[in-house]
């Protein structure tokens, strides 16, 4: 890589990491996260402010007004966010909980929409940000009607890590919930990816009848894992919706 592409790759490391820290994040802190020269991180994050992809508020760097701008046009202008965006809408009026739309992209899946519901809690999840396959309601259902080839292929490549005490983290394991997720049609991630939160999935299949992305109802666990039933009727019917309207067909 050249001393050009080296330094331009280190900006997007600066805004990417700068991004996930919900709270913000000290520019030393910053540098030393991303193993960064002090000297060098500050003239870029000079460089960043002024241009307004991130803001300073004392010592705490968070995204500015210019990557929230370039965030929300990247969102408009995803044809799948489009088309979904009124009816995880409609999901989230009907809980009153937090849903969420993503894609897989690799062996991860990328947040492409969220809808915040009247009972949040609060969750880890940004739009834009990954998630990993194996320990998310919409991973693990996208994994579960992937064609086995591909399957096969994304499961050589996890490595498990416990996010929590309820998180799979062996290979047999999971072929066994992705075959229970194929009977049922929908996956449940009960608090596997983040402690007390409870989440209800549903696949989405594009116009060639594959799974490419798919929905979630997450909430807290206490309130959730008591309505399985009638939230997995509501998540289910809201991804057919979606999935029509991408010329789709359904599990």
């Amino acid at each position: 890589m050249k001393n050009g592409e080296k330094s331009l790759s280190k900006v997007f490391d600066i805004i990417e990491t700068a991004g996930r820290h919900a709270e913000g994040v000290a520019a030393k802190a910053l540098a030393a996260e991303l193993g960064m020269p002090e000297s060098t991180l500050f003239r870029m994050v000079k460089f960043l402010v002024e241009r307004g992809y991130l803001r300073r508020s004392g010592s705490c760097l968070t995204l500015g007004a210019a990557a929230l701008r370039l965030g929300a046009l990247a969102q408009r202008q995803n044809p799948l966010a489009r088309v979904a965006h009124p009816a995880l809408a409609a999901l989230s009026e009907r809980t009153g909980e937090t849903v969420h739309l993503a894609e897989l992209q690799g062996d991860h899946i990328v947040y492409v929409d969220k809808v915040e519901g009247s009972r949040s809690v609060r969750m880890a999840s940004l739009v834009g940000s990954a998630g990993p396959l194996y320990c998310t309601g919409v991973g693990k259902v996208i994994l579960a009607f992937l064609p086995e080839p591909k399957r096969r292929l994304l499961l050589e490549a996890v490595r498990f890590e416990a996010f929590t005490a309820a998180t799979i983290t062996s290979a047999e394991r999971l072929c066994r919930e992705l075959e229970k997720i194929r009977h049922d049609g929908f996956a449940v991630d009960d608090c596997e990816h983040e402690r007390g939160v409870f989440c209800v999935a549903a696949p989405l299949f594009n116009a060639a009848n594959g799974v490419f992305a798919g929905i979630s109802v997450s909430g807290s666990e206490l309130y959730l894992r008591d309505h399985v039933d009638e939230l997995t009727h509501e998540v289910v019917a809201a991804a057919r919706v979606i999935s029509t309207g991408l010329g789709g067909g359904t599990c």
